[in-house]
């Protein structure tokens, strides 16, 4: 028998070393990079979902002033230990990003790594970009990016992923409902607690939305689209795209 819990609470104990093979310094630099395209230097930046804060450190490192929320308690308490031990500071608190409310307007929004797909109605995606156009300053940057239909489709759906190590196993299983444009996938993970593993189930539903979506979601929001480019380029998104990174700008 499993518990069924929230999506990264437990995910979180695991997530470094699953995304091991992601490269944060490319996506740091990359950031780093769509700034200096539209010249632009923000000092204080607010990374939304920010998870375990590998790019809030890198970005740091590179002289940024990093804020960032999560949802999930438990990965902002490894991201807040990953910083103290590269003697980095992060500024971070528990937020839903349908909720963000800050005090002090920022001069930058990030939003990584597929999180706004998270995002399963138009209602709450525009509810997101409103909250983010609220938080910045006027004609501040938003950077966010969006998992593609092709890339789920090529390699999640139907498909099962699993490892097992010392500390914890997990499973993935992933199944694409292309009618309702849903990706929906369990994770199930055995836990090393004491002498015993204790298994949990996450049920982690992600929304595809089309570039038009986005770009008259964004026009709503008060923002202006400065580019849709295939992730970790400058080359306009297109068919092939497995990831598209948006840069838009507040209108006032």
């Amino acid at each position: 028998m499993s518990d069924f819990v929230n999506p990264y609470t437990k995910f979180a104990y695991a997530y470094d070393v699953m995304m091991e093979n992601v490269d944060y310094v490319r996506w740091a630099e990359y950031v780093d990079d769509l700034f200096a395209l539209y010249n632009y230097h923000p000092k204080r930046v607010l990374n939304i979902a920010c998870g375990t804060g590998s790019i809030d450190i890198l970005l740091a490192q590179k002289g940024y002033e990093m804020f960032g929320i999560d949802l999930a308690f438990e990965m902002l308490a490894l991201a807040k230990k990953k910083a103290e031990r590269r003697g980095v500071k992060l500024n971070l608190w528990q937020q839903d990003m349908r909720e963000l409310t800050v005090s002090k307007p920022f001069d930058a929004i990030l939003c990584l790594y597929d999180s706004i797909n998270y995002m399963t109605t138009e209602k709450d995606l525009k509810t997101v970009f409103i909250r983010a156009s609220e938080a910045l300053v006027p004609k501040g940057m938003f950077i966010f990016d969006v998992t593609t239909e092709r890339n789920i489709i090529k390699h999640f759906h139907m498909k099962t992923f699993a490892e097992s190590n010392k500390d914890f196993s997990y499973i993935w299983k992933n199944l694409y409902v292309p009618k309702d444009k849903l990706c929906k996938t369990i994770l199930t993970f055995f836990l090393k607690e004491g002498d015993c593993y204790k298994k949990y189930d996450e049920y982690h539903v992600q929304k595809i939305f089309s570039v038009d979506q986005v770009k008259d979601l964004l026009n709503e929001a008060g923002f202006k689209l400065l580019s849709s480019f295939d992730a970790f380029t400058f080359n306009k998104c297109g068919r092939s795209s497995d990831r598209i990174n948006f840069t838009a700008v507040k209108k006032t």
